[in-house]
């Protein structure tokens, strides 16, 4: 086993799309960069690459990214990108090939066992409610390709062994982990400065959430909330930090005097030192977000949906509040609560700090990975699965 240990292991991550900062972007980018200290080689294929920041950061790590642009996969052309990736893989003879999303798990996949790679592994991010039924029957037939499904929490496993037909016995949950060092809770000068950047006083009570403007992150309902709760809390503030197509939408509709729409940015921890309290509030499909563990990080009290992982990592009554999807009175109530209880928010804001280095730390996500692709390498191939791992 020590001989195993010590051996280098070569990774291709292959992933659909690499465009915004988005959970599964930053999360590859994350346990990339840190692969390499591991003793794991690592090369990173995408199928539709976008200019995101992200990928100066694991150039610099020393990783190679390469753009295999594939929009359909039966496509003449599509073909001819298989046998490109199939000659990539061979010729640098991997021991693992990860996938995330829906062509890499399929289409990707495929071309791995071809290419005669021995452990596939699929990265499920989410609870896959915005799949096709198309993509469950493909998931449901290619099953038998992947040694192992990472999942991100309890409720994605649940959904993908109910949607996908999968063994339980090949999960393995391992949760995302946040730097502990970027994100942390500001000093009291940090926070003031941070409010001054946004336009915020330093008497306003910020609730905000970092979300793209798409319809499955329910920005609807933090408004709605915010707005009910204006009355009981006047100096209520919304920061809603995040780009996407329903941006104008919210823009035209809440008035300044409510809002700070912050557009998209690299410097989140600026922005969630300016906060009270975080939120995330998606309506239907989550796995387990960066974003909720990136405010705990920073301290923050959290109000969430009872969606996904969410409630793996915000208990209620202890660092925040779980209320159900689309119930925008629950969330008024959670949050009239939080600014009426000023030491019980602060306690609550600690606790999250807490929550985050015990279990969700980034060393402990990239070590569950290390450890996964270790165990697969040396492992006996008529050894039985183990449950999880990490």
């Amino acid at each position: 086993m020590k001989h195993m240990e010590n051996k280098k292991i070569k990774i291709l991550h292959v992933i659909d799309y690499f465009h915004r900062t988005g959970g599964t972007e930053t999360h590859l980018a994350q346990l990339a960069c840190r692969l390499p200290g591991a003793g794991i080689d690592c090369t990173i294929v995408i199928f539709d690459m976008g200019n995101n920041p992200l990928l100066a950061d694991v150039r610099r790590a020393g990783i190679e990214v390469i753009h295999l642009p594939v929009r359909r996969e039966y496509t003449p052309h599509a073909i001819a990108k298989a046998i490109e990736l199939y000659r990539l893989i061979r010729r640098e003879r991997f021991d693992i090939v990860q996938t995330f999303h829906q062509k890499s798990d399929t289409y990707g996949a495929v071309v791995a066992r071809l290419a005669g790679v021995k452990h596939i592994i699929s990265s499920k991010r989410d609870t896959g409610h915005l799949r096709k039924p198309r993509h469950f029957f493909l998931n449901r037939r290619l099953r038998s390709l992947f040694e192992r499904v990472i999942v991100v929490a309890d409720a994605v496993g649940e959904s993908v062994v109910k949607s996908d037909h999968l063994d339980r016995a090949r999960l393995v949950k391992i949760y995302n982990g946040v730097d502990t060092e970027r994100f942390r809770p500001p000093t009291p000068d940090e926070s003031g400065a941070a409010r001054a950047k946004f336009g915020l006083q330093p008497t306003d009570f910020v609730v905000g959430m970092v979300a793209g403007f798409r319809p499955e992150k329910n920005h609807r309902m933090l408004f709605e909330g915010a707005m009910a709760a204006l009355p009981r809390i006047p100096g209520l503030k919304v920061l809603a930090v995040g780009d996407g197509p329903l941006i104008e939408e919210f823009r035209s509709r809440y008035p300044g005097s409510l809002a700070v729409f912050a557009g998209d940015t690299r410097d989140v921890t600026t922005a969630l030192w300016a906060m009270d309290v975080g939120s995330l509030l998606p309506s239907m499909n989550e796995g387990f977000s960066n974003a909720v563990i990136e405010k705990m990080a920073a301290g923050l009290p959290m109000i969430v949906t009872d969606v996904g992982g969410n409630a793996e990592a915000v208990f209620e009554g202890e660092n925040g509040y779980v209320v159900p999807p689309r119930d925008a009175g629950r969330f008024t109530a959670a949050l009239i609560g939080l600014h009426a209880d000023a030491e019980g928010r602060r306690a609550m804001g600690r606790r999250s700090r807490e929550l985050v280095e015990q279990k969700f730390s980034l060393p402990q996500m990239c070590a569950s990975h290390v450890a996964l692709y270790r165990m697969l390498c040396a492992a006996d191939p008529a050894r039985p699965a183990q449950a999880e791992q990490g």
